[in-house]
């Protein structure tokens, strides 16, 4: 798709009322009636500095997540990602017959459809015991970075090859000897209730191998059953089973990454920035980890220059994706979200539009002649604001993953040294009505 028609879209999408025609970085066109100086100008600029790079967020909160990350697998950009679920067991009641005969003991994890990576491998899973309460921080959240620790010793370790598609949840025989353990203990009335079963089984901790190809969403409607069996059951098909539930509250995944020899292993603070200039010529987002593009506009008080007196119309970013490191199974999603971050990196909140909307990045352009994706983000709002607060000069923007606390989608931007197709840049619409 050439760049005119690119610039076509993001215009007749926001902009309804302006442009027959956007061939060059400066024309004049008429815009109606309401200015009554028929030398009134609208000016159509692309030429404006605009800088990208990548910056970490220092944690990213996880709690009550609807989906749950489990697995691992190496990124070409950003290295091994893996992600373990922490998880606090939970039932109603604790109560076995006396005469039931434990038989096996199953983890039950329902998918929600979720993957990325390669699923046609064999996965390798261990499953611990964890060692400490499961509780959220100080503030009450839980945190991708939030670990806990657990018995080096397994309860059990299993292989399986994941159907997410095909199949609505995997089951995984465990070790009879800790089904038989937690059996034995509520059969015996060791065990008669929450509080007496979470003193002596505090939680799992679910941790793939770091040799995995994919990370794997789960529902936190997942279980713990033990089989057992009856004497005198008349039925052979009858299945008598006591589950252990995943307690959603107390439930939640770890992310964890090697970036070690990655364009990224110096982000370890969120001051950080590393220029699209000194990766590859783009800005990366990586969801779960808080991986995030930060976009900077320097030179904003150039329009001051512009003679005649005026005002900004409209004004939208424009950033495409790179496609080719793009796969069915590494895939970025459609929208982007947008927040103000200040100098250090910190969320000053999210990105508005003039209708008082969350604004965000929408596609505007496919290109598969180039490779690309063009998002197109509504900044007019953010700009006069920039513009007119004391510390606007020090506000900037954060791209992410909507699904940033509960998936690893990724995106490589091209930034502003890319051809002119791809390039990184802002269009404005800036009316010029006194011009003497």
């Amino acid at each position: 798709m050439s760049k005119t028609l690119i610039k076509m879209c993001v215009l007749l999408s926001s902009f309804m009322l302006l442009l027959g025609s956007c061939s060059q970085d400066d024309a004049s066109f008429p815009v109606g009636e309401d200015w009554v100086d028929s030398d009134t100008r609208v000016l159509y600029i692309d030429t404006m500095t605009v800088e990208s790079s990548t910056f970490k967020f220092d944690s990213v909160q996880v709690s009550s997540t609807s989906r749950l990350l489990l697995g691992s697998y190496v990124d070409p950009i950003f290295g091994r990602t893996s992600s373990t679920i922490y998880t606090q067991l939970a039932n109603s009641t604790y109560t076995l017959d006396s005469d039931a005969v434990f038989d096996s003991i199953v983890l039950i994890l329902n998918y929600d459809d979720y993957f990325y990576n390669d699923t046609t491998q064999v996965q390798t899973l261990r499953i611990h015991e964890v060692l400490q309460d499961i509780k959220p921080t100080d503030d009450g959240y839980f945190y991708n970075t939030t670990t806990f620790k657990y018995d080096e010793n397994t309860i059990s370790e299993v292989t399986y090859t994941p159907r997410p598609i095909r199949e609505d949840s995997l089951h995984l025989r465990l070790e009879d000897a800790y089904g038989q353990l937690l059996f034995d203990e509520i059969q015996d009335n060791d065990i008669n209730n929450s509080d007496e079963f979470l003193r002596t089984h505090r939680g799992l901790a679910l941790v793939p191998d770091e040799n995995n190809t994919t990370i794997l969403g789960f529902l936190p409607a997942s279980s713990i059953r033990i089989y057992y069996s009856l004497p005198n059951e008349v039925e052979e098909e009858d299945e008598n089973s006591f589950d252990m539930t995943f307690n959603s509250s107390y439930s939640y995944h770890n992310l964890s990454s090697d970036r070690d020899t990655t364009y990224f292993e110096s982000l370890d603070d969120q001051e950080i920035n590393v220029d699209a200039e000194d990766s590859g010529g783009f800005s990366y987002i990586q969801a779960g980890l808080g991986i995030a593009s930060r976009i900077s506009i320097p030179h904003l008080a150039g329009l001051d220059y512009i003679e005649g007196s005026g005002t900004l119309l409209g004004a939208n970013l424009l950033i495409s994706l790179n496609t080719k490191v793009e796969s069915t199974s590494l895939y970025a999603g459609s929208n982007l979200s947008c927040y103000i971050i200040d100098q250090k990196n910190q969320i000053l909140g999210n990105l508005y539009d003039y209708e008082g909307n969350e604004a965000s990045g929408t596609v505007v352009a496919n290109s598969d002649e180039f490779s690309q994706t063009t998002f197109s983000v509504p900044i007019h709002y953010f700009l006069d604001q920039k513009t007119t607060d004391s510390n606007g000069d020090n506000w900037y923007l954060a791209l992410l993953d909507p699904a940033m606390s509960e998936s690893v989608n990724r995106y490589s931007f091209y930034g502003n040294k890319a051809s002119e197709t791809l390039k990184l840049q802002i269009i404005l619409i800036y009316a010029v009505y006194d011009n003497e």
